[in-house]
């Protein structure tokens, strides 16, 4: 693990990573180019080229932003969902506050309690039931979705971490406007690389994700390999579902994913067991570890990318669904991060597209989401034609 750890250089407001600090020479000024969309805030992929850091290879800040595009307005219907199968009765709340008993074995999804505590004993809920009950998309996860997109910054989660946490333990989420009636909607944990603090530096994947319905809590702190992060997340999430005096009141699904990038990833990977059965879909951005089995599993990397080989690993000990994508030259520095966005390289764009379908897909049984890795790689998935990928390797799609 110590191996894929990095040292990281501060651009402005934006944090991008190095490979190594005599690569990375000093930044100078420069902001990144961080437009809002009219509807979505999506982050504007314009911006006037910012200042170049010292020897090595140059940092590319981004200047002013402009305005993004609007959202997609689509309409559709909403579909409810059906009786869950048998579950065991779910986690209990804890040190933290009160958690909703889960269902009776036989009734339904059970939900899970708020305690970092407590143990998971949750029905896992079988993706591909059917098709999405939130509002369809075009099926480009490239661009926005069909939600306005709102953020809440700044959320303590202290009382939800162990005690003696390091700080910042405060996250920011995005979440989709309007919430759907009868559609819960699912919720992913995010954890950002070594040295990477505030959510802005990925912002771009979350936005994204939560204009397609995903409600998205990520983590201002950069040391989160652990996975306590993420589960504070989630149990936080969770709570508020259950709290009558909160927007997200019965607005939220218990099928919930984890994501990040470098340790980020490590600790989204780790998450998965803390979290348990409703841990149903990861996405891996360049990072490593043992995904919990049951555990929809993506990785995304590139062949110049330092943590390529971890992220090989990860998807080789993962399963029964998992799916690998390495981009013919993208590296951890810029590919994976807003400083690649900016530039709109099309590895940057890829993986975010990816991110989004993929929560879409194993959270929310959208079908054309599905479609985009089902068949198997690297020859009969539906982005196996795409151009750019070096690898696309796949097992029980």
């Amino acid at each position: 693990m110590r191996r894929h750890l990095k040292l990281w250089l501060a651009l402005g407001s934006v944090v991008v990573p190095c490979a190594a600090a005599a690569a990375c020479g000093n930044a100078t000024t420069g902001t990144p180019g961080f437009g809002q969309s009219t509807q979505n805030n999506l982050p504007s992929a314009s911006g006037t080229s910012g200042a170049t850091g010292g020897s090595g290879n140059p940092a590319q800040g981004g200047g002013s932003g402009v305005s993004g595009s609007t959202s997609n307005s689509s309409g559709g219907m909403t579909q409810g969902q059906g009786s869950g199968g048998s579950g065991g009765s779910s986690s209990g709340g804890g040190a933290h506050g009160t958690g909703d008993a889960g269902a009776p074995k036989g009734s339904g999804d059970a939900s899970v309690g708020n305690s970092p505590q407590a143990d998971s004993g949750t029905t896992m809920v079988t993706p591909h039931m059917g098709n999405t009950c939130l509002k369809p998309a075009t099926g480009d996860y490239s661009q926005a979705g069909p939600y306005t997109v709102m953020q809440q910054a700044n959320v303590d989660l202290a009382t939800y971490l162990p005690s003696g946490t390091a700080t910042p333990t405060t996250y920011t989420i995005f979440y989709p406007q309007p919430f759907e009636t009868n559609c819960p909607h699912p919720v992913v944990a995010w954890g950002n690389g070594t040295t990477v603090t505030g959510s802005q530096t990925y912002a771009f994947y979350n936005q994204n994700a939560a204009s397609y319905g995903i409600v998205v809590i990520a983590s201002d702190n950069s040391n989160v390999g652990s996975g306590q992060y993420h589960k504070a997340a989630i149990d936080y999430m969770m709570a508020q579902n259950a709290d009558s005096t909160s927007m997200f009141y019965q607005k939220l699904s218990t099928r919930v994913g984890t994501s990040g990038h470098s340790q980020g990833g490590i600790g989204a990977t780790a998450a998965t067991t803390l979290i348990g059965p409703n841990c149903q879909a990861e996405v891996c951005v360049a990072g490593a570890g043992q995904p919990q089995k049951g555990t929809a599993f993506i990785c995304l990397t590139g062949t110049a990318d330092m943590a390529e080989q971890g992220c090989t690993s990860t998807f080789s000990a993962a399963g029964p669904q998992a799916f690998l994508a390495d981009w013919d030259g993208g590296d951890h520095v810029t590919t994976e991060t807003i400083a690649g966005y900016i530039q709109m390289q099309p590895g940057s764009i890829q993986m975010m597209r990816l991110y989004a379908a993929w929560f879409r897909c194993f959270l929310a049984d959208d079908q054309v989401a599905c479609k985009m890795f089902e068949g198997g790689a690297p020859n009969n998935c539906g982005i196996c034609q795409d151009p750019g990928w070096a690898i696309l390797k796949s097992t029980g799609l």
